[in-house]
């Protein structure tokens, strides 16, 4: 990489957490005191930092040759892109507001912890088949489907709080911000929609790319099963909403206790338990 694009790519790496954070500020001002100069402003920012973050996963990736996958706190900054990029979308593209404080507060989350900690010193050397292509594509198509079912968990969180608040007439302010009750359901089954089919691309993709990458693969692994078990579960979940027209709880529920044993399987089960799920 030439100095100019390694001097664009740290200057990135410097800029994106102001962004974020700056975002997060924005919408908290414009969410809990109405701001009128955040409410104007706060959308600019949330599409220059899509920008931004873009720009730098491109520019890393350039400089390292490979996927940014070689740790959990790479893969962070790529799930706080995926949740960032896909609220974007949905706030381009719908009327509903009120929920980007919360989405866009997850993503910094993410964002700043990979900041934080992607300095840190690698152990042993990045796993070569981390430059395949299929292997990029099975591993950004498992990060979107992470983003989406995030994004899914959030809106199902946000419902089941405001549910709650309901039945008990403990409606408080904060509430008057928020979607109505039948936004966020359809809000949240429209992303473990998405989720679900980047997952299942991811799993396809994994399925027909492993026997030409591990020649001592297992279907076995427990990597496969836990993924295959999330599969399985926001499937349900999806019948259950749009074929068995279960009420909203219920199947938040479900879609919630999915979002768990994902988390569980990208963070403790890659790192424990798989026996080729390993980049370096």
């Amino acid at each position: 990489m030439s100095p100019f694009f390694h001097l664009t790519q740290s200057f990135a790496e410097v800029l994106l957490p102001i962004m974020y954070v700056m975002t997060v500020f924005l919408y908290g001002l414009a969410f809990f005191r109405n701001d009128p100069f955040a409410k104007q402003w706060k959308r600019h920012s949330l599409l220059m930092t899509s920008i931004i973050h873009f720009i730098y996963i491109g520019l890393h990736s350039m400089e390292f040759g490979r996927c940014m996958v070689t740790s959990p706190f790479e893969m962070m900054s790529l799930v706080a892109f995926t949740i960032l990029a896909t609220y974007t979308i949905i706030e381009l593209a719908t009327s509903i507001r009120g929920t980007g404080f919360f989405l866009v507060g997850i993503a910094s989350v993410f964002q700043l912890f990979s900041a934080v900690t992607m300095k840190l010193p690698a152990i042993g050397t990045a796993n070569p088949a981390l430059s395949n292509l299929g292997i990029g594509l099975h591993v950004s198509a498992a990060i979107f489907g992470f983003g989406g079912i995030a994004i899914s968990a959030v809106y199902g969180l946000l419902y089941l709080l405001m549910y709650r608040a309901l039945k008990r007439s403990s409606f408080g302010s904060i509430y008057n911000h928020l979607p109505s009750l039948e936004s966020l359901e359809k809000l949240c089954a429209a992303s473990a929609a998405i989720g679900f089919l980047f997952i299942t691309i991811a799993f396809g993709i994994g399925v027909v790319w492993l026997p030409r990458i591990f020649p001592a693969h297992s279907y076995f692994d427990p990597k496969l099963i836990a993924t295959g078990v999330v599969w399985i579960i926001y499937a349900i979940v999806l019948i259950a909403k749009y074929v068995a027209k279960l009420d909203g709880k219920r199947v938040i529920t479900i879609s919630l206790g999915g979002f768990l044993l994902a988390v569980f399987s990208m963070t403790i089960v890659n790192a424990f338990f798989s026996n080729f799920h390993k980049f370096y």
